[in-house]
């Protein structure tokens, strides 16, 4: 059987690069994708070629494109970080893996410390994204950071700084890339609980395509939060305080309606108006209102597609509390010859 994955360069299909024996392609809401394409070593005219050759090198910009469905989808573009080589005597057995990661990659590689004044976060995200060439998916925040008041101070990687910029307003942050162009677009949004399910997993039901599936829920999170705190100018107090997740529900019943009792969280942080203080405590709250994950093993050949990080599932077969709509939090893809596995993890913010 020949490997159900192509590779690209720059963006662009190349048949003439050597496929690996297996790729591994980890997407994750909480950091870059990843990839790993594993080659068997031969010793040619005394030498471990691979291991020095230029396409695989320091910075290549390679890419992982999969047959989704009707259509093709690129899982990972970006550039190659390093390789793992294990070496036997004689040659035979050896195996070397090409690491790499999504683009998002590029903005980890200096710290800075800047001054961000009089705007707000999205509009600190959207210039920070201008100067990497990425296609702009941001959603607009409100809360202002005054000069003279708290101004947003950076002083991390472009990278981490959007990161913690996602995490205080209750957004996720990713890159996806186009499968005919290859152009990557940066996603800066809340993470998209009212779309339609991109897939329907199916389990002890007709036609099923799911190998294996666990499920888990724990209720001890924070279901309110708790946040007031004096304006440096007014002396008026700035209320942020919430009392459930603003986040729509993936089912019927939130952790605030399933989790009655007392379980509140606060929350001391530097603000100038209630917005962006109760931006912040809605973040946290979207935050602790996962309380139900999921695993699930599904095979390319049965499910006729791909499952993709950053993307709402159909559960069908887990019993009426837990089947419905998912969020797709990681998937692990690993391609071999045999199969296209992918290990998913599923998180929901309610239950029905």
């Amino acid at each position: 059987m020949s490997l159900g994955a192509a590779l690209c360069v720059n963006g662009i299909p190349d048949p003439t690069l050597d496929l690996p024996a297996e790729v591994e392609v980890i997407e994750s809401v909480l950091e870059p994708a990843s990839f790993r394409l594993r080659y068997g070593i031969g010793i040619v005219d005394g030498d471990l070629g691979i291991l020095a050759d230029a396409r695989f090198g320091p910075g290549t910009d390679l890419g992982v494109i999969v047959r989704a469905g009707d259509a093709n989808a690129m899982l990972v573009r970006g550039p190659v970080i390093g390789h793992r080589a294990s070496l036997v005597q004689g040659g035979t057995g050896s195996v070397v893996d090409v690491l790499g990661a999504d683009q998002s990659i590029t903005m980890a590689r200096e710290n800075k410390a800047v001054l961000w004044s009089d705007l707000t976060d999205s509009s600190a995200v959207l210039s920070v994204l201008g100067s990497y060439g990425f296609i702009p998916d941001v959603t607009t925040t409100t809360a202002m950071h005054a000069e003279l008041k708290h101004a947003l101070v950076q002083r991390e990687t472009d990278l981490a700084f959007i990161y913690r910029l996602a995490r205080r307003n209750g957004f996720w942050f990713w890159l996806s890339f186009d499968a005919i162009t290859g152009l990557p677009t940066a996603h800066f949004k809340a993470p998209p609980t009212d779309a339609e399910p991109a897939l329907e997993l199916r389990i002890n039901v007709a036609e099923p395509n799911v190998d294996a599936l666990s499920i888990e829920w724990n209720v001890e999170r924070a279901v309110a939060a708790s946040l007031s705190q004096l304006d440096l100018g007014s002396k008026q107090v700035i209320d942020g305080s919430r009392e459930r997740s603003p986040l729509v529900g993936l089912a019927a019943q939130g952790l605030a309606d399933v989790a009655t009792e007392v379980r509140k969280q606060h929350l001391a942080v530097p603000v100038d108006d209630a917005g962006d203080l109760g931006a912040r405590a809605e973040a946290a709250l979207i935050d602790h209102g996962w309380f139900v994950q999921a695993q699930v093993t599904v095979k390319q050949s049965v499910l006729k597609n791909v499952l993709r990080a950053h993307s709402v599932v159909q559960l069908t077969g887990a019993g009426s509390r837990h089947s419905g709509h998912y969020l797709v939090a990681r998937v692990v893809h690993k391609i071999t010859p045999d199969d296209h596995v992918m290990t998913a993890e599923l998180i929901r913010n309610g239950w029905n």
